[in-house]
């Protein structure tokens, strides 16, 4: 990418720079020509003994002026323009820090499945407890109850035996009214205080059971109520840290789905970029093209209408300045030490100044 960047700076260079070098090629070698010729008539022709004053035979033009007189000099601008902003535009596609980052965010993720994968757990965990902690709890209670059945059972028969004697004696009254010759009226309270004691017995014998059921809770409650508390504390810890993680997951799968997504945009962000780097290198290349194509017409025209003034003013050579100099050109050649000033002012002493002359020439093109 930076050689391809490179080589377009390279086709774009400075217009002016471009210019010169247009015109130095062309005059370096109009210079080499001529002065060859001028070596090879000097050797073939003898030096007459005394030569009368000659006119200047040699002709000087300011070549920037003498460009902006001719009719495509503004069109020729105008495509300087277009490709120096063609090069802005490759710039600012080759220098990634010119550009912003692309910041995508993924859309926010459902927490459903990640609330129902706690609520599993957390519901597992807690039945699981809860399940160990009520086969505890109904061991101590059999075990208690085993334990201690003889002691209830003893205070139950205590209890009977207050009820029993006096129950019989009713029983066999009741059972012996004929041969007692009891009355209706006799009957009907000896059956009376029999069921007052029995209900009497039955209500006792019930409130003995609620206190050993009692007594039993208590020794269990005792020693679960502590592990219970322990558990109950525990599951909220594990519910939390079940939470706390399904939260982690669900944040790292949401910045897992950004990075995805970050990652596709800048792929095809890339993509795009180097596909309007193509086609902004071509239109570079095109536009250096239609520059190169112009210039070269009217470098021709203008030494077209050189060569015409040369003829009349019957010049040897026509310089124009400034120049290109010869050891730049051999420093592009062979690139070693300082590199030297590349143009200079040309300066003759008797040379003639055709510029007014050559701005006529090319208005009348």
């Amino acid at each position: 990418m930076a050689e391809e960047n490179a080589k377009a700076q390279a086709a774009s260079g400075n217009p002016r720079k471009k210019k010169r070098a247009v015109r130095i090629g062309a005059l370096t070698a109009v210079l080499l020509v001529a002065l060859g010729a001028w070596l090879l008539r000097t050797a073939l022709t003898p030096k007459p003994a005394a030569a009368p004053d000659a006119a200047s035979s040699i002709g000087m033009m300011d070549l920037e002026t003498v460009l902006k007189a001719h009719p495509s000099y503004d069109k020729l601008q105008e495509l300087e323009k277009e490709k120096q902003a063609i090069l802005l535009e490759l710039e600012d596609l080759e220098d990634p820090g010119d550009g912003q980052e692309m910041e995508m965010q993924a859309p926010q993720l459902d927490s459903k499945p990640f609330d129902d994968s706690v609520w599993q757990k957390n519901a597992q965990a807690v039945i699981g407890g809860r399940s160990q902690l009520e086969r505890e709890r109904k061991s101590l209670r059999k075990s208690y109850e085993e334990k201690h059945e003889a002691e209830y059972e003893a205070r139950k028969n205590a209890l009977d035996g207050e009820y029993r004697n006096a129950i019989l004696n009713l029983q066999i009254k009741l059972d012996n009214r004929d041969a007692m010759r009891l009355s209706a009226a006799d009957v009907s309270s000896l059956e009376d205080q029999l069921t007052s004691l029995k209900q009497e017995r039955g209500y006792r014998q019930w409130q003995l059971y609620q206190s050993w059921q009692r007594e039993i809770d208590s020794y269990v409650s005792a020693i679960m109520d502590p592990k219970i508390e322990a558990w109950k504390a525990q599951a909220k810890t594990v519910h939390d840290q079940q939470a706390s993680a399904a939260l982690a997951k669900q944040s790292e799968a949401q910045a897992r789905d950004t990075q995805n997504m970050q990652a596709q945009a800048e792929q095809m962000d890339a993509a795009q970029k180097a596909q309007l780097r193509l086609g902004k290198q071509k239109a570079l290349q095109d536009k250096q093209d239609e520059l190169d194509a112009l210039e070269s017409h009217i470098l021709n025209d203008i030494a077209g209408r050189a060569a015409k003034l040369a003829i009349l003013h019957h010049f040897t050579l026509v310089f124009a300045t400034p120049a290109r100099t010869i050891p730049s050109l051999l420093y592009e050649k062979m690139p070693f030490g300082v590199q030297p000033e590349q143009y200079q002012d040309v300066i003759s002493v008797d040379g003639t100044d055709i510029t007014d002359e050559m701005v006529e020439e090319m208005q009348s093109l």
